[in-house]
């Protein structure tokens, strides 16, 4: 059996990065693991509720690019947390405008600071915002697909950028 630390290692040291707009599943096998994780398993809580095993679920889905398995789970998720995963799950659908409705969902969660900081130091345009803008992000991401530059360096740097908030909202939902 395949432990929640062996599929977020799989998925860290996926080469290359996931596509900003996937159009299928990176590896079957990992979904298939994904999807035998129990709560238990997959939080670092001492009595993990569904909530949070779900949210876990729906992050490590789209981290493989399994989005709808992933937008099940997170649209039947009626607090903040899924609201997140779900607004990722159609911005990497290529959804922009359903991507920010379920961004002005969420509010202001607590990764975004660290998430800003951090995707600061990757992206001069992110700095110069002045704190995390889950809008803009998704306005970049859609300038990208819409124009075909999917292999450019602007588009390298919004996956690396997609994978931490992915990997912080993941840490956040197991409660790392």
């Amino acid at each position: 059996m395949t432990t929640i630390t062996e599929v977020i290692q799989q998925l860290n040291n996926r080469k290359p990065l996931p596509p900003l707009c996937p159009d299928k599943a990176w590896d079957v096998k990992i979904t298939d693991d994904i999807m035998k994780l129990t709560n238990q398993e997959i939080t670092e809580r001492e009595n993990p509720s569904l909530l949070a095993g779900d949210a876990v679920k729906s992050g490590l889905l789209l981290w493989n690019d399994e989005l709808d398995l992933s937008h099940t789970i997170s649209q039947n998720m009626s607090e903040d947390l899924g609201s997140y995963w779900h607004g990722i799950m159609h911005r990497r659908e290529g959804d922009f405008s359903n991507a920010k409705y379920w961004f002005r969902t969420t509010g202001n969660h607590a990764i975004l600071p660290v998430l800003y900081e951090k995707a600061s130091e990757l992206s001069k345009e992110v700095k110069s915002w002045g704190a995390w803008d889950p809008y803009r992000f998704i306005d970049a991401v859609e300038h990208v697909v819409s124009n075909e530059l999917e292999s450019s360096p602007e588009a390298e740097v919004l996956r690396q950028i997609q994978v931490l908030e992915i990997s912080l909202l993941l840490e956040f939902s197991r409660g790392v």
